[in-house]
């Protein structure tokens, strides 16, 4: 059976809650970049949205949108369809930021 990217063994944090450290699992899949803030419900949502609309290539639309805001100059439209395509594909939406220098 094919593992992923899951750890082997839960990871764990101690917790000084006595005179015994309590060990308190940590999720396995909490993989957001360090100063990174999490997506937001809506943001979530409207990927999900544009997933439902666009299928397999809502990631890579998603990613074209957000290039010709940048070329507009739509800053506000570029953060909200570089956000849906890291809910969709982070690979790609790191094009985005290697490519402009934003943080995506």
């Amino acid at each position: 059976m094919h593992r992923g990217l899951a750890p082997s063994r839960p990871t764990y944090r101690l917790s000084q809650g006595g005179p015994l450290p309590v060990r308190i699992p940590e999720p396995a899949n909490d993989n957001l970049a360090p100063g990174r803030e999490p997506q937001s419900e809506e943001e979530i949502h409207a990927a999900l949205t544009h997933f439902a609309q666009h299928h397999l290539n809502a990631a890579r639309d998603a990613h074209a949108r957000a290039r010709a805001a940048l070329e507009t100059g739509d800053q506000a439209g570029f953060d909200f369809w570089a956000n849906v395509c890291r809910a969709l594909d982070r690979r790609l939406a790191g094009t985005l930021c290697a490519g402009w220098g934003s943080a995506v």
